[in-house]
C-alpha cells in the first residue's frame, strides 16, 4: 500500500499509457485452418469490416484526459474519463462479440480478444490509487 501511495503519479500515467497504447493492439484474432486474421482496434469502426462499433480513438482521447487531469492534481475527475474509456472498450466488445460472422467464426476456428483485457488492466491501475485514496477518505480502510 506503500508503494501506491508513494508513485501514485506514475501508476496512473502508466494506466493511462496502457490504455492509448491498446488502441493501436489487435482487437481481434481469429485462427481458421491455420490462417490467422487479426483486425487492431483502431481499424473498427472504418466499416471495413462490418462491425456497428464506435471509434477506438475516443479510448485514446480519454486515456489523454484522464492523464492531464492527473497531471493538474484532479484525479477524481480522471475517473469519468476512464470510466469512458472503459465502456467504449467493452460496448465494442460486446458488439464484436455478438456480431453473427464472429459467432460463424466460432464454430469452425477460434477468435480471441486482446486489446479490450489491455484497456482493462490500464483502467484498473489509473482508478486502483484514487480509489484507496477515496475508501481511506470514507475510514473503509486504514490508512498507516
Amino acid at each position: 500500500m506503500e508503494f501506491i501511495k508513494k508513485n501514485r503519479n506514475y501508476i496512473m500515467w502508466a494506466g493511462c499509457a496502457i490504455m492509448a497504447i491498446a488502441l493501436f493492439l489487435t482487437f481481434i484474432k481469429v485462427k481458421i485452418a491455420g490462417e490467422v486474421t487479426t483486425i487492431k482496434f483502431n481499424d473498427l469502426a472504418d466499416g471495413k469490416y462490418g462491425f456497428d462499433v464506435i471509434s477506438g480513438w475516443i479510448v485514446l482521447i480519454a486515456a489523454a484526459v484522464s492523464a492531464v487531469l492527473i497531471y493538474l492534481k484532479k484525479e477524481k475527475y480522471s475517473l469519468g474519463s476512464t470510466a469512458v474509456a472503459l465502456f467504449i472498450t467493452f460496448y465494442d466488445f460486446f458488439k464484436v462479440k455478438g456480431n453473427d460472422s464472429v459467432k460463424a467464426v466460432k464454430l469452425v476456428g477460434k477468435v480471441s480478444y486482446v486489446a479490450p483485457w489491455i484497456v482493462l488492466i490500464g483502467a484498473i491501475l489509473a482508478a486502483c490509487p484514487i480509489v484507496i485514496d477515496l475508501l481511506e477518505e470514507k475510514g473503509v480502510i486504514k490508512a498507516k
